[in-house]
């Protein structure tokens, strides 16, 4: 299955301002959720799917960084 690059909206502000991490948040939200409906379509639990989806991205990032915010 190919699957086409998706696009992330850019960054309309600077990551110091106050609606950084809220834009990000609504510029990632759409293609989270299509993760999680194509984990669902293979057989996955929602939930599980999710959660395994937090527990990779809360890794990937590594130790809470308090200084980007």
């Amino acid at each position: 299955m190919l699957i086409k690059e998706p696009v992330v909206d850019k960054p309309k502000n600077p990551l110091k301002h106050s609606k950084y991490e809220v834009e990000c948040r609504e510029a990632l939200k759409p293609h989270l959720d299509a993760m999680v409906d194509l984990a669902v379509k293979a057989g996955w639990d929602r939930k599980v799917a999710s959660f395994s989806l937090m527990y990779l991205a809360a890794k990937k990032s590594g130790p809470h960084d308090s200084s980007l915010f």
